[in-house]
């Protein structure tokens, strides 16, 4: 059978197989056990198992759940209300400093949760109602929090990096400090978009009351206060990175000590919590290593049956030349952001797609910001869209799911600005990352 029909028959099982409803870790898992046994003997099972073995071996595996628990802890411990609040207040004077404020807030969080359902159901219920009261266009503020809280797949230290920097064999420390600059001109657009809106069609945003305005500089100032552990927390995970002091595990596990220190100085370290936070970190934990299970054991037979060679060999004769062989990339990922999640897309082209790139010269670590970019994107497309099903789950009854799409729209357009710039200046990427080598 030729690698051509083998492609054809593999995507139609797996489409087939996620049309009937049955779980992305489950699809391709079965899809590989189908062709493992129709096209080489029982046996090569063996193999496959094999490669999940070797995989699970990986030492840096082990800081996903560790950033999960950190993430966790914080986020149970009150940070995302305090922080909101505090954000705020200082940007109160701003009209529509709420929106502005929701962006910023989204920014910090991602730095200490990484989470982004969770960063959007937190801020939904926090922001959303409190903007809504004070008479913001709803658009405004479905839109902010939707897109701000997306940016955890960018922000360090995303667990999307993790799970890349494995895949394509590169440094997951270069890979946070690289997703740095990146995050920040993409939280700068959202907030320059905001800001403009707002002068253009001020009645989206009515000023604050005189009352919010002229709160005293010293219960701004007390504000600051139950920020500043998690600010430590920040500094210490990323700073032990970037000085070369500790690898991501071993900051990642800083970061946990760092949480649970934060949690009892707000008075909220409870066992409820404790249970809580480990209950949710060990229920994505498992969720992800079924997925790496299920990825590992496909790429492993398609690339047994010549498919991943067949794949390279195709795209590198594409007569677009290198930087029209990563916008192809680029298309295939939003096609299919549209369907399946950020792990799905990046353990089945990861494998193929980034010895292509390398082969062209790019550097990897640049492309991975690239991908949790376009990653970025598919958290606002439709029909899978996760971040509008998020946001419309703590949404008022009254607010739909179209409302919600919409409202992304905008910065849906502004992520792909950004992604142009960060394609077109790839130093944006690499210039952090180069200082610390040096």
């Amino acid at each position: 059978m030729s690698v051509e029909l083998i492609t054809l028959l593999l995507v139609a099982t797996f489409v087939t197989l996620l049309i009937l409803g049955l779980p992305l870790a489950w699809t391709m898992g079965a899809t590989a056990v189908i062709f493992t046994v129709g096209l080489f003997e029982p046996s090569t099972m063996f193999m496959t198992m094999t490669r999940v073995f070797h995989m699970m071996l990986n030492y840096a595996l082990v800081s996903v759940p560790l950033f999960v628990l950190m993430g966790c802890i914080l986020e149970k411990s009150g940070v995302a209300e305090q922080l909101f609040d505090a954000v705020y207040v200082w940007s109160g004077r701003l009209r529509g400093g709420l929106a502005i404020g929701t962006i910023i807030a989204c920014v910090a969080m991602a730095a200490m949760v990484g989470i982004v359902g969770a960063e959007i159901v937190t801020f939904g219920l926090i922001a959303l109602p409190q903007m809504l009261s004070r008479g913001y266009d709803k658009g405004l503020a479905l839109g902010c929090i939707t897109s701000g809280g997306g940016m955890a797949t960018l922000i360090p230290p995303s667990i999307v990096f993790i799970v890349y920097g494995m895949t394509a064999g590169v440094s997951i420390g270069d890979l946070f400090i690289a997703g740095i600059i990146p995050g920040l001109l993409l939280a700068a657009l959202f907030i320059g978009y905001i800001m403009f809106s707002v002068w253009r069609r001020p009645h989206l945003a009515p000023a604050a009351s005189e009352e919010e305005r002229n709160i005293p500089l010293k219960k701004k100032l007390q504000m600051l206060k139950g920020l500043i552990m998690p600010a430590l927390i920040t500094l210490a995970v990323l700073g032990s990175i970037y000085v070369g002091i500790a690898t991501p595990t071993e900051a990642a596990a800083i970061g946990c000590l760092g949480a649970i220190l934060s949690a009892a100085m707000n008075r909220r370290l409870t066992w409820v919590v404790i249970v809580r936070a480990s209950y949710e970190t060990l229920w994505i934990s498992c969720m992800l290593t079924w997925l790496f299970f299920g990825a590992q054991a496909i790429i492993g037979v398609y690339t047994l049956a010549g498919g991943a060679a067949f794949v390279r060999n195709t795209i590198m004769d594409l007569p677009f030349g290198p930087w029209g062989i990563i916008v192809v990339m680029q298309i295939i990922w939003v096609f299919l952001g549209m369907f399946l999640d950020w792990i799905g897309i990046l353990l089945l082209t990861g494998p193929m797609f980034i010895p292509i790139i390398v082969a062209l010269g790019f550097d990897p670590v640049w492309f991975g910001v690239v991908y949790c970019m376009n990653m970025h994107i598919s958290y606002l497309t439709p029909p899978f869209g996760p971040s509008v099903f998020y946001m419309a789950s703590v949404a008022p009854p009254d607010i739909s799911v179209t409302d919600v799409y919409k409202a992304n729209l905008p910065y849906l357009w502004l992520t792909f600005v950004a992604l142009a710039i960060v394609c077109a200046f790839p130093g944006l990427s690499l210039w952090l990352p180069s200082l610390m080598s040096r």
